[in-house]
């Protein structure tokens, strides 16, 4: 039986009905560089580390001509007095934006906070997708056999590598179990790339994802005796 395809893809709104995936537009900037949850970790500030405090700072930069932020002041600070904004400042130095068009051009920085990071287990959940698998890179990898399935979810738990790709990447859930959607998802896994800084601020390599996928599978109706599809 031949099916048409909705596949939906959550954790940065990207979506595919019929056509190509696209990445989730993205209101700011597009960065080619970041912080890592490493270098996060070695800049958190020692006040917070000691109440296990997470926080957040909103800057404003401008773009130098090397692609970097520079000049930038901090707009807010939440909480106050833990040392965010200092190492915010700091961290900021090393994003750089995709081009040079973006030239003396001033912009808002989010920079997360998050204790997680300290422990190994900083999670990205608002991710900028820079690459992401086709239609016809998921219909590819369909089992063979569809057993009469047409709505099926699947969890992948993978780890950003440093090029912004899914590695250590292993089926977290599969609902309904045992179809063979679990095994496709996981070889979709190298087709996703994603921003090294997520859009809410936070650093995207070293952190993990869990990243679901929806497929909706609508069977075709064959066409009317005696006409072409």
């Amino acid at each position: 039986m031949s099916s048409k395809i909705a596949v939906l893809l959550a954790a940065g709104a990207v979506v595919a009905c019929g056509l190509p995936f696209v990445a989730a537009a993205q209101s700011g900037p597009v960065w080619v560089e970041a912080p890592t949850v490493a270098d996060i970790a070695a800049a958190y500030p020692a006040k917070a580390k000691a109440a296990n405090l997470g926080g957040t700072v909103m800057l404003t930069c401008e773009i130098g001509h090397d692609q970097h932020p520079r000049d930038c002041a901090t707009l807010k600070e939440k909480p106050e007095l833990y040392g965010f904004a200092p190492a915010a400042l700091k961290l900021v130095e090393k994003l750089k934006v995709d081009t040079a068009s973006m030239n003396g051009q001033n912009i808002f920085i989010p920079v997360t906070f998050d204790p997680a990071v300290l422990t190994g287990n900083a999670t990205v959940t608002k991710p900028a997708w820079v690459e992401a698998p086709s239609v016809q890179d998921f219909q590819a990898t369909f089992p063979k056999s569809q057993n009469g399935v047409n709505d099926v979810r699947v969890v992948l738990g993978c780890t950003v590598q440093a090029d912004g790709g899914l590695g250590g990447c292993a089926v977290a859930q599969e609902t309904p179990p045992g179809q063979g959607y679990g095994d496709g998802a996981l070889a979709l896994a190298a087709k996703f790339r994603m921003s090294p800084w997520s859009m809410d601020g936070a650093p995207t390599v070293g952190a993990k994802i869990k990243l679901p996928i929806h497929y909706v599978l609508t069977p075709v109706k064959p066409p009317p005796q005696g006409k072409q599809p």
